[in-house]
């Protein structure tokens, strides 16, 4: 009896501590994993959310960079973090809706290995060209494309990345034949463009534009739904004929096993972060469109995304080994 009594207290004693843990949640520092290198469009939305998200949460979040291997070295050190809501990540189409379809090994599981807690937003890609390319529309860049195929070429930062296979996805849209050039890294591939080397590249609305207030490209489209309010002038694929939609999102995600109080205030915490006036500007200025969402809705974009992105890469053939 006096056996049974301590293994009683014991519970409610660990009972007790848990939800004493979780009610003062978070107690410390969260760090919150960018899988890409420091000074990037990723990284630059991921700062502004962390710094908008401490002060929701009262507790510092800092940002730690682990970049390679297309987002997947971060990635997976989030999938095997101690569970206690202290490190999270940003997912992004690469590291949840690609790289599990392109590469033969990912040492992370989508489904198995993390928790969905929060959406960020999107930001959608803009069909770029070479200045001296003589269209003025995505119209023109398909004719030309008929009239020549497999002459005019397109960059990307990489086989298997986004940009290509967001090309890829447009190319299976207008059924045109045009040669992928891969750079190693979006600066490279912008240098070419804006050089005449290559003939047209997909790339972030937030990276192109000023690269075309210089004159060293030219945009004729935005991959999105809709336009957006940094460039209201600039039409999307779907309104000249082309329903394709290509970008980057980012969401916030945990390691598997996160409690859901911990969700639950993370995820309150992001949204009440995302519909502030400031951050919602200082995104729109970045090309994102903010987006908020419950842990369950993230899950099911994830999903969505994953199967969209897998057939468009299992069409054009991609696969890499790892």
């Amino acid at each position: 009896m006096k056996k049974l009594c301590s293994a009683v207290f014991a519970t409610l004693v660990s009972i007790a501590g848990g939800a004493q843990a979780q009610a003062t949640y978070p107690t410390q520092p969260i760090k919150l994993v960018v899988s890409w290198p420091a000074g990037g469009g990723t990284d630059a939305v991921s700062r502004h959310v962390a710094s908008a998200m401490a002060i929701q949460i009262k507790q510092q979040v800092v940002v730690d960079n682990r970049p390679g291997a297309n987002g997947m070295l971060g990635t997976e050190a989030v999938s095997r973090a101690q569970p206690n809501g202290y490190t999270l990540g940003i997912a992004s189409v690469e590291t949840h809706a690609i790289n599990p379809h392109v590469y033969k090994k990912v040492g992370y599981n989508v489904q198995k290995d993390f928790t969905p807690v929060a959406w960020v937003g999107q930001f959608p890609y803009a069909m770029a060209v070479r200045p001296g390319l003589e269209v003025r529309d995505i119209a023109g860049l398909v004719a030309l494309a008929k009239a020549q195929p497999g002459k005019l070429s397109y960059a990307s930062w990489g086989v298997g990345s986004s940009s290509q296979i967001a090309f890829e996805m447009f190319k299976q849209a207008a059924k045109i034949d045009v040669l992928h050039v891969p750079f190693q890294g979006a600066a490279p591939a912008i240098t070419a463009l804006a050089s005449n080397q290559v003939d047209v590249l997909m790339v972030p609305l937030s990276v192109a534009m000023p690269q075309q207030q210089g004159g060293r490209l030219k945009l004729l489209g935005l991959a999105s739904a809709k336009r957006l309010p940094a460039a209201p002038d600039l039409p999307t694929l779907t309104e000249q004929g082309f329903a394709v939609e290509g970008g980057t999102w980012l969401a916030v995600m945990g390691p598997a096993g996160l409690a859901p109080s911990v969700v639950e205030q993370v995820n309150r915490a992001v949204n009440a972060a995302l519909d502030t006036a400031e951050l919602r500007a200082t995104l729109t200025k970045l090309g994102v469109e903010p987006l908020t969402s419950t842990p369950a809705g993230v899950q099911t974009r994830i999903d969505a995304e994953s199967a969209r992105w897998s057939a468009v890469i299992k069409n054009a053939g991609i696969q890499l080994d790892q």
